[in-house]
């Protein structure tokens, strides 16, 4: 147990330590890009990696953006209560087409509940507070950018560039943890069930990014002045974007349960696979996070380096 807490403090200690040199040598990414001392524009971190976006998905997405658009604008005017439930309808359907492009953590969820067991209802649990957090990250970045000068999406974005690189850091650093220890749990063959809070609670924790489709929406309704409708509308979206994630957790669930009864005749050998699933889940995690986050890291590293 204390081994356990001495390394848990040796990554907290690693990650504080890469934060502060990122403050140091990099912009300040509430104020924007700035420039240095010679007058050069100060380096930006890279955002995460992301993967090809589907283009008929794009378009749906934007076709919703704009439909919320002219239903913020005459709510405005009217304060109709059929357009107050259209805000919140619209939403939740772009919630879900958003969910569906890259990114929002189904990869990440579906590696969770591939390596580790729980009970039928945590991956919903998970999934709704995965994205309740993710948008309201983004409620509390726009509410703190409200006071300072200059175009306010652009400095949440710039936020979010460095809030996801290094949930994605500290997702690499839990993750290379729970693979060392699920190799030496399966060479010594002891019980691997004590590390599924651990894993859990660090998958909810990276989870507290802004998401850039609540940011677009908060920012419409800043402008309109309807910062009230446009809180419900995110939250609204919140719960279309936990559908897709759901959806990812329960596939692995299935999968890792199925297996499970499968082999519930054979105790040694039912063993010897629950440990090499939860070892590939967690090798799974580790090499996604490390493959998302490299732009990041790199950048950072250039960063810092000169």
């Amino acid at each position: 147990m204390r081994t356990s807490r001495v390394r848990i403090a040796k990554i907290t200690a690693f990650l504080a330590t890469l934060f502060i040199c990122a403050q140091t040598l990099a912009a300040n990414p509430f104020m924007g890009a700035g420039t240095g001392a010679e007058g050069r524009p100060n380096p930006q971190a890279a955002p995460v990696r992301t993967g090809p976006a589907d283009l008929h998905l794009v378009a749906r997405q934007a076709s919703l953006r704009d439909a919320l658009g002219n239903y913020f604008h005459s709510w405005k005017e009217s304060g109709s209560r059929s357009l107050f439930w259209g805000i919140l309808g619209v939403s939740f359907l772009y919630g879900i087409l958003h969910a569906l492009g890259p990114g929002h953590r189904k990869t990440v969820i579906f590696s969770l509940y591939l390596a580790r067991r729980a009970p039928s209802w945590e991956p919903a649990m998970t999934g709704a507070l995965l994205a309740i957090l993710h948008a309201s990250a983004a409620i509390v970045l726009l509410m703190a950018l409200r006071g300072i000068s200059g175009a306010i999406s652009g400095r949440a974005d710039n936020v979010t560039i460095y809030m996801e690189g290094f949930a994605y850091a500290l997702l690499i650093a839990v993750a290379l943890y729970l693979v060392t220890q699920a190799i030496r749990d399966l060479a010594r063959g002891k019980d691997h069930a004590s590390r599924s809070a651990m894993s859990l609670g660090t998958i909810l924790l990276t989870g507290i990014y802004p998401c850039p489709g609540a940011i677009l929406i908060l920012v419409l309704s800043l402008t309109l002045n309807i910062t009230g409708i446009g809180t419900l509308a995110v939250f609204a979206m919140s719960l279309g974007m936990s559908l897709p994630i759901i959806v990812a957790g329960y596939l692995a669930w299935f999968g890792r349960t199925g297996i499970f009864l499968a082999l519930k005749g054979n105790e040694s050998r039912l063993a010897r696979v629950s440990a090499l699933i939860e070892l590939f889940g967690y090798s799974f995690l580790l090499a996604f996070a490390a493959y998302m986050a490299a732009p990041f890291i790199v950048s950072l590293a250039r960063m810092i380096r000169g």
